[in-house]
Protein backbone atom coordinates (compact mmCIF):
# COMPACT_ATOMS: atom_id res chain seq x y z
CA UNK A 1 0.00 0.00 0.00
CA UNK A 2 1.35 3.40 -0.95
CA UNK A 3 1.32 6.48 1.24
CA UNK A 4 0.35 9.74 -0.42
CA UNK A 5 2.90 12.24 0.75
CA UNK A 6 1.67 15.68 1.87
CA UNK A 7 2.46 18.63 -0.36
CA UNK A 8 2.70 22.34 0.36
CA UNK A 9 1.98 24.92 -2.35
CA UNK A 10 4.05 28.13 -2.47
CA UNK A 11 3.53 30.93 -5.00
CA UNK A 12 6.49 33.12 -6.07
CA UNK A 13 5.89 35.83 -8.68
CA UNK A 14 2.64 34.17 -9.59
CA UNK A 15 4.48 31.00 -10.59
CA UNK A 16 3.35 28.01 -8.52
CA UNK A 17 6.04 25.88 -6.97
CA UNK A 18 5.19 22.49 -5.52
CA UNK A 19 7.38 21.60 -2.57
CA UNK A 20 7.27 18.03 -1.27
CA UNK A 21 7.61 17.80 2.49
CA UNK A 22 8.92 14.40 3.57
CA UNK A 23 9.16 13.07 7.09
CA UNK A 24 12.57 11.79 8.05
CA UNK A 25 12.90 8.06 7.30
CA UNK A 26 9.49 8.13 5.49
CA UNK A 27 8.64 4.86 3.79
CA UNK A 28 6.85 4.62 0.48
CA UNK A 29 5.20 1.27 1.11
CA UNK A 30 3.97 -0.16 4.37
CA UNK A 31 2.00 -3.16 5.50
CA UNK A 32 0.81 -4.94 8.59
CA UNK A 33 4.34 -6.21 9.28
CA UNK A 34 5.66 -2.64 9.47
CA UNK A 35 2.91 -1.64 11.91
CA UNK A 36 3.55 -4.70 14.07
CA UNK A 37 7.29 -4.04 14.17
CA UNK A 38 6.91 -0.38 15.16
CA UNK A 39 4.25 -1.19 17.79
CA UNK A 40 6.31 -4.13 19.07
CA UNK A 41 3.35 -6.50 18.81
CA UNK A 42 2.53 -9.54 16.70
CA UNK A 43 1.04 -9.40 13.22
CA UNK A 44 -2.00 -11.21 14.66
CA UNK A 45 -2.54 -8.42 17.18
CA UNK A 46 -2.50 -5.80 14.42
CA UNK A 47 -4.95 -7.89 12.41
CA UNK A 48 -7.31 -8.13 15.41
CA UNK A 49 -7.19 -4.35 15.87
CA UNK A 50 -7.82 -3.70 12.17
CA UNK A 51 -10.80 -6.03 12.12
CA UNK A 52 -12.08 -5.22 15.61
CA UNK A 53 -12.17 -8.81 16.76
CA UNK A 54 -10.57 -10.91 19.44
CA UNK A 55 -9.08 -9.81 22.72
CA UNK A 56 -6.74 -6.82 22.63
CA UNK A 57 -6.03 -4.63 25.64
CA UNK A 58 -7.14 -1.02 25.50
CA UNK A 59 -3.56 0.24 25.79
CA UNK A 60 -2.30 -1.98 22.97
CA UNK A 61 -5.26 -1.11 20.74
CA UNK A 62 -4.67 2.62 21.20
CA UNK A 63 -0.93 2.19 20.52
CA UNK A 64 -1.56 0.26 17.29
CA UNK A 65 -4.21 2.73 16.09
CA UNK A 66 -1.85 5.63 16.79
CA UNK A 67 0.88 4.08 14.66
CA UNK A 68 -1.61 3.24 11.90
CA UNK A 69 -2.66 6.89 11.86
CA UNK A 70 0.95 8.17 11.89
CA UNK A 71 1.96 5.93 9.01
CA UNK A 72 -1.20 6.68 7.05
CA UNK A 73 -1.90 3.01 6.50
CA UNK A 74 -5.11 2.04 4.74
CA UNK A 75 -5.96 -1.56 3.83
CA UNK A 76 -6.40 -2.61 0.23
CA UNK A 77 -10.14 -3.21 0.43
CA UNK A 78 -10.59 -4.45 -3.12
CA UNK A 79 -7.83 -7.02 -2.75
CA UNK A 80 -9.39 -8.12 0.53
CA UNK A 81 -12.80 -8.60 -1.07
CA UNK A 82 -11.34 -10.51 -4.03
CA UNK A 83 -9.46 -12.87 -1.75
CA UNK A 84 -12.51 -13.44 0.44
CA UNK A 85 -15.19 -15.96 -0.44
CA UNK A 86 -17.75 -14.22 1.78
CA UNK A 87 -20.80 -12.79 0.02
CA UNK A 88 -22.85 -10.14 1.79
CA UNK A 89 -26.53 -9.43 1.23
CA UNK A 90 -28.14 -6.24 2.50
CA UNK A 91 -31.92 -6.49 2.60
CA UNK A 92 -34.03 -3.34 2.54
CA UNK A 93 -37.69 -2.97 3.53
CA UNK A 94 -39.33 0.40 2.87
CA UNK A 95 -42.75 1.65 1.74
CA UNK A 96 -43.35 1.56 -2.00
CA UNK A 97 -43.34 4.88 -3.80
CA UNK A 98 -46.83 4.20 -5.14
CA UNK A 99 -48.32 4.33 -1.66
CA UNK A 100 -45.99 7.13 -0.53
CA UNK A 101 -43.93 9.07 -3.16
CA UNK A 102 -41.54 10.31 -0.47
CA UNK A 103 -39.79 6.94 -0.52
CA UNK A 104 -38.40 7.48 -4.00
CA UNK A 105 -35.73 9.69 -2.39
CA UNK A 106 -34.27 7.29 0.21
CA UNK A 107 -34.27 4.57 -2.43
CA UNK A 108 -32.09 6.75 -4.68
CA UNK A 109 -29.49 6.96 -1.93
CA UNK A 110 -29.73 3.25 -1.12
CA UNK A 111 -29.11 2.30 -4.76
CA UNK A 112 -26.24 4.80 -5.10
CA UNK A 113 -24.47 3.25 -2.11
CA UNK A 114 -25.14 -0.27 -3.37
CA UNK A 115 -23.42 0.54 -6.67
CA UNK A 116 -20.33 1.69 -4.79
CA UNK A 117 -19.95 -1.42 -2.63
CA UNK A 118 -20.97 -3.99 -5.22
CA UNK A 119 -17.31 -4.68 -6.07
CA UNK A 120 -16.75 -5.75 -2.45
CA UNK A 121 -19.06 -8.78 -2.79
CA UNK A 122 -22.17 -6.92 -1.61
CA UNK A 123 -25.61 -7.53 -3.05
CA UNK A 124 -28.70 -5.41 -2.43
CA UNK A 125 -32.21 -6.84 -2.13
CA UNK A 126 -35.04 -4.29 -1.93
CA UNK A 127 -38.56 -5.18 -0.85
CA UNK A 128 -41.39 -2.68 -0.52
CA UNK A 129 -44.69 -2.71 1.31
CA UNK A 130 -47.97 -0.81 1.10
CA UNK A 131 -47.70 2.20 3.43
CA UNK A 132 -51.37 1.83 4.36
CA UNK A 133 -51.27 -1.92 4.94
CA UNK A 134 -49.63 -3.24 8.11
CA UNK A 135 -50.02 -6.86 6.99
CA UNK A 136 -48.00 -6.06 3.89
CA UNK A 137 -45.14 -4.87 6.11
CA UNK A 138 -45.23 -8.03 8.23
CA UNK A 139 -45.35 -10.40 5.25
CA UNK A 140 -42.41 -8.76 3.49
CA UNK A 141 -40.36 -8.62 6.69
CA UNK A 142 -40.88 -12.35 7.31
CA UNK A 143 -39.82 -13.15 3.73
CA UNK A 144 -36.62 -11.16 4.26
CA UNK A 145 -35.79 -12.86 7.54
CA UNK A 146 -36.31 -16.29 5.96
CA UNK A 147 -33.79 -15.37 3.22
CA UNK A 148 -31.03 -15.05 5.86
CA UNK A 149 -29.48 -11.70 4.83
CA UNK A 150 -26.21 -10.34 6.24
CA UNK A 151 -27.82 -7.07 7.30
CA UNK A 152 -31.26 -5.48 7.29
CA UNK A 153 -32.41 -1.89 6.69
CA UNK A 154 -36.04 -1.20 7.55
CA UNK A 155 -38.50 1.64 8.06
CA UNK A 156 -40.38 0.58 11.24
CA UNK A 157 -43.44 2.72 10.55
CA UNK A 158 -45.89 0.33 12.24
CA UNK A 159 -44.94 0.20 15.90
CA UNK A 160 -46.39 -3.10 17.14
CA UNK A 161 -45.56 -5.09 14.01
CA UNK A 162 -42.07 -3.61 13.99
CA UNK A 163 -41.45 -4.77 17.55
CA UNK A 164 -42.24 -8.34 16.48
CA UNK A 165 -39.84 -8.09 13.54
CA UNK A 166 -37.15 -6.54 15.74
CA UNK A 167 -37.45 -9.35 18.26
CA UNK A 168 -36.84 -11.87 15.48
CA UNK A 169 -33.78 -9.92 14.31
CA UNK A 170 -32.38 -9.98 17.84
CA UNK A 171 -32.94 -13.73 18.09
CA UNK A 172 -31.15 -14.26 14.78
CA UNK A 173 -28.38 -11.85 15.81
CA UNK A 174 -29.02 -10.02 12.55
CA UNK A 175 -27.66 -6.45 12.44
CA UNK A 176 -30.46 -4.06 11.53
CA UNK A 177 -30.65 -0.36 10.78
CA UNK A 178 -33.66 1.92 11.19
CA UNK A 179 -34.33 4.52 8.52
CA UNK A 180 -36.74 7.47 8.85
CA UNK A 181 -38.41 6.18 12.04
CA UNK A 182 -36.61 5.51 15.32
CA UNK A 183 -37.91 3.14 17.98
CA UNK A 184 -36.24 3.49 21.36
CA UNK A 185 -34.74 0.75 23.52
CA UNK A 186 -33.84 -1.53 20.64
CA UNK A 187 -30.57 -3.26 19.71
CA UNK A 188 -30.46 -1.67 16.26
CA UNK A 189 -27.01 -1.07 14.82
CA UNK A 190 -27.90 2.48 13.76
CA UNK A 191 -30.67 4.93 12.96
CA UNK A 192 -30.69 7.46 10.11
CA UNK A 193 -33.45 10.07 10.03
CA UNK A 194 -34.89 13.08 11.75
CA UNK A 195 -35.67 13.48 15.39
CA UNK A 196 -39.42 13.28 14.79
CA UNK A 197 -40.48 14.95 18.05
CA UNK A 198 -37.96 17.74 17.56
CA UNK A 199 -39.16 18.38 14.02
CA UNK A 200 -42.73 18.74 15.36
CA UNK A 201 -41.43 21.14 18.01
CA UNK A 202 -39.73 23.21 15.29
CA UNK A 203 -42.94 23.25 13.22
CA UNK A 204 -44.79 24.65 16.25
CA UNK A 205 -42.23 27.40 16.67
CA UNK A 206 -42.60 28.33 13.00
CA UNK A 207 -46.35 28.37 13.47
CA UNK A 208 -46.12 30.59 16.54
CA UNK A 209 -43.92 33.08 14.69
CA UNK A 210 -46.34 33.17 11.74
CA UNK A 211 -49.80 33.43 13.29
CA UNK A 212 -51.27 36.58 14.78
CA UNK A 213 -50.85 36.82 18.52
CA UNK A 214 -54.07 35.98 20.25
CA UNK A 215 -54.92 33.32 17.65
CA UNK A 216 -57.01 30.73 19.41
CA UNK A 217 -57.26 27.60 17.25
CA UNK A 218 -54.60 25.41 15.61
CA UNK A 219 -55.13 22.02 14.00
CA UNK A 220 -52.78 19.05 13.72
CA UNK A 221 -53.77 17.04 10.66
CA UNK A 222 -52.61 13.41 10.51
CA UNK A 223 -53.29 11.66 7.19
CA UNK A 224 -53.15 7.92 7.90
CA UNK A 225 -54.83 4.60 7.57
CA UNK A 226 -56.93 4.04 10.73
CA UNK A 227 -56.13 0.32 10.74
CA UNK A 228 -52.38 0.96 10.50
CA UNK A 229 -51.35 4.01 12.54
CA UNK A 230 -47.91 5.32 11.65
CA UNK A 231 -45.65 5.69 14.68
CA UNK A 232 -43.66 8.81 13.80
CA UNK A 233 -46.78 10.91 13.18
CA UNK A 234 -47.62 10.65 16.85
CA UNK A 235 -44.07 11.72 17.75
CA UNK A 236 -44.37 14.80 15.54
CA UNK A 237 -47.70 15.60 17.13
CA UNK A 238 -46.21 15.32 20.64
CA UNK A 239 -43.35 17.62 19.67
CA UNK A 240 -45.77 20.20 18.29
CA UNK A 241 -47.93 20.15 21.41
CA UNK A 242 -44.94 20.26 23.76
CA UNK A 243 -43.79 23.57 22.28
CA UNK A 244 -47.08 25.32 23.03
CA UNK A 245 -47.26 23.75 26.48
CA UNK A 246 -44.12 25.75 27.30
CA UNK A 247 -45.15 28.91 25.45
CA UNK A 248 -46.17 31.57 27.95
CA UNK A 249 -47.28 34.41 25.66
CA UNK A 250 -49.56 32.47 23.34
CA UNK A 251 -51.37 29.22 24.15
CA UNK A 252 -54.00 28.50 21.49
CA UNK A 253 -56.37 25.57 21.58
CA UNK A 254 -54.82 22.69 19.66
CA UNK A 255 -57.12 20.22 17.91
CA UNK A 256 -56.01 16.89 16.44
CA UNK A 257 -57.65 15.62 13.27
CA UNK A 258 -57.02 12.22 11.70
CA UNK A 259 -58.28 11.30 8.27
CA UNK A 260 -58.20 8.19 6.15
CA UNK A 261 -55.82 8.66 3.21
CA UNK A 262 -57.87 6.21 1.14
CA UNK A 263 -60.94 8.52 1.39
CA UNK A 264 -60.09 12.09 0.30
CA UNK A 265 -63.76 13.03 0.66
CA UNK A 266 -63.45 12.60 4.43
CA UNK A 267 -60.71 15.23 4.49
CA UNK A 268 -62.86 17.65 2.51
CA UNK A 269 -65.82 17.10 4.83
CA UNK A 270 -63.64 17.56 7.92
CA UNK A 271 -62.10 20.77 6.59
CA UNK A 272 -65.54 22.07 5.58
CA UNK A 273 -66.67 21.51 9.16
CA UNK A 274 -63.82 23.33 10.88
CA UNK A 275 -63.87 26.29 8.48
CA UNK A 276 -67.60 26.67 8.99
CA UNK A 277 -67.33 26.47 12.79
CA UNK A 278 -66.64 29.05 15.48
CA UNK A 279 -63.23 27.34 15.90
CA UNK A 280 -61.87 28.79 12.69
CA UNK A 281 -58.19 27.86 12.40
CA UNK A 282 -55.25 30.24 12.34
CA UNK A 283 -52.96 27.46 11.17
CA UNK A 284 -52.82 23.81 10.18
CA UNK A 285 -49.85 21.51 10.77
CA UNK A 286 -49.93 18.44 8.52
CA UNK A 287 -47.68 15.85 10.13
CA UNK A 288 -46.47 14.16 6.94
CA UNK A 289 -45.86 14.67 3.23
CA UNK A 290 -49.60 14.70 2.32
CA UNK A 291 -49.80 18.43 3.04
CA UNK A 292 -50.53 18.99 -0.67
CA UNK A 293 -54.00 17.48 -0.13
CA UNK A 294 -54.82 20.25 2.34
CA UNK A 295 -53.16 22.83 0.09
CA UNK A 296 -55.41 21.72 -2.76
CA UNK A 297 -58.45 22.34 -0.55
CA UNK A 298 -57.11 25.80 0.37
CA UNK A 299 -56.64 26.70 -3.29
CA UNK A 300 -60.06 25.47 -4.43
CA UNK A 301 -61.84 27.22 -1.56
CA UNK A 302 -59.71 30.38 -1.71
CA UNK A 303 -58.59 30.02 1.92
CA UNK A 304 -56.31 32.92 2.84
CA UNK A 305 -54.39 34.02 5.91
CA UNK A 306 -54.22 30.53 7.40
CA UNK A 307 -50.68 29.24 7.98
CA UNK A 308 -50.06 25.81 6.44
CA UNK A 309 -47.00 23.74 7.40
CA UNK A 310 -46.11 20.22 6.28
CA UNK A 311 -43.27 17.88 5.37
CA UNK A 312 -41.03 16.89 2.46
CA UNK A 313 -40.13 18.04 -1.01
CA UNK A 314 -42.62 16.13 -3.11
CA UNK A 315 -43.36 17.77 -6.48
CA UNK A 316 -46.94 18.56 -5.41
CA UNK A 317 -45.73 20.17 -2.19
CA UNK A 318 -43.14 22.25 -4.04
CA UNK A 319 -45.86 23.53 -6.39
CA UNK A 320 -48.01 24.78 -3.53
CA UNK A 321 -45.00 26.18 -1.69
CA UNK A 322 -44.07 28.27 -4.73
CA UNK A 323 -47.67 29.48 -4.99
CA UNK A 324 -47.58 30.58 -1.36
CA UNK A 325 -50.38 28.22 -0.30
CA UNK A 326 -47.93 26.28 1.89
CA UNK A 327 -45.77 28.55 4.00
CA UNK A 328 -43.18 26.06 5.27
CA UNK A 329 -41.99 22.54 4.53
CA UNK A 330 -39.99 20.77 7.21
CA UNK A 331 -37.48 18.64 5.36
CA UNK A 332 -34.60 16.25 5.72
CA UNK A 333 -32.18 14.78 3.20
CA UNK A 334 -33.74 11.34 2.60
CA UNK A 335 -31.23 10.48 -0.13
CA UNK A 336 -28.43 10.80 2.42
CA UNK A 337 -30.35 8.69 4.92
CA UNK A 338 -30.59 5.85 2.44
CA UNK A 339 -26.97 6.18 1.35
CA UNK A 340 -25.56 6.26 4.87
CA UNK A 341 -27.72 3.41 6.11
CA UNK A 342 -26.15 1.10 3.53
CA UNK A 343 -22.64 2.23 4.41
CA UNK A 344 -23.26 1.69 8.11
CA UNK A 345 -23.75 -2.01 7.35
CA UNK A 346 -20.74 -2.01 5.03
CA UNK A 347 -18.59 -0.56 7.81
CA UNK A 348 -19.94 -3.06 10.32
CA UNK A 349 -19.87 -6.21 8.21
CA UNK A 350 -16.83 -5.67 6.00
CA UNK A 351 -14.56 -3.15 7.72
CA UNK A 352 -15.50 -4.25 11.26
CA UNK A 353 -15.65 -0.59 12.24
CA UNK A 354 -17.85 0.79 15.03
CA UNK A 355 -20.99 2.61 13.88
CA UNK A 356 -22.74 5.50 15.64
CA UNK A 357 -26.17 4.37 16.78
CA UNK A 358 -27.99 7.71 16.42
CA UNK A 359 -27.46 9.64 13.21
CA UNK A 360 -29.95 12.50 13.07
CA UNK A 361 -30.55 14.28 9.79
CA UNK A 362 -30.61 18.07 9.77
CA UNK A 363 -34.08 19.58 10.08
CA UNK A 364 -34.31 21.97 7.14
CA UNK A 365 -36.97 24.65 6.85
CA UNK A 366 -37.92 25.30 3.22
CA UNK A 367 -39.82 28.36 2.02
CA UNK A 368 -40.53 29.63 -1.47
CA UNK A 369 -37.58 32.00 -1.05
CA UNK A 370 -35.03 29.15 -0.78
CA UNK A 371 -36.71 26.26 -2.58
CA UNK A 372 -34.51 26.65 -5.68
CA UNK A 373 -31.48 25.57 -3.65
CA UNK A 374 -33.12 22.24 -2.75
CA UNK A 375 -34.95 21.22 -5.91
CA UNK A 376 -32.16 19.39 -7.67
CA UNK A 377 -30.30 17.88 -4.74
CA UNK A 378 -28.57 14.64 -5.68
CA UNK A 379 -26.58 12.26 -3.54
Amino acid sequence: MFIYLPCTLTVIYDVPLIRLTLKKDAVLKIGIKDIAKQANVSIGTVDRVLHNRGEVSKTTREQVLKIIDELGYTPNLLAKSLSSKIKYTIAVLIPDAGSNPYWEKPLEGIKAAAREIKKFNFELQVATFDYSNENSFTEKANEILESNPSGFILAPVFYESSLTVIEKCDTLELPYVFIDVFIENCKNLAYFGQNSAQSGYLAARLMNYSINKGSSHLYIVKPLNPSAPVYHLSLREKGFISYFSLETTNQPDIHSMDFDISSPSILVESLDTIFASNQYPSGLFVANSRVHLVANYFEKNKIKNVVLIGYDLLPENIEYLEKGVIQFLVCQKPEEQGYKSVFSLFNHLFLKKPVDKLNYSPIDVIMKENIEYYKNFKI
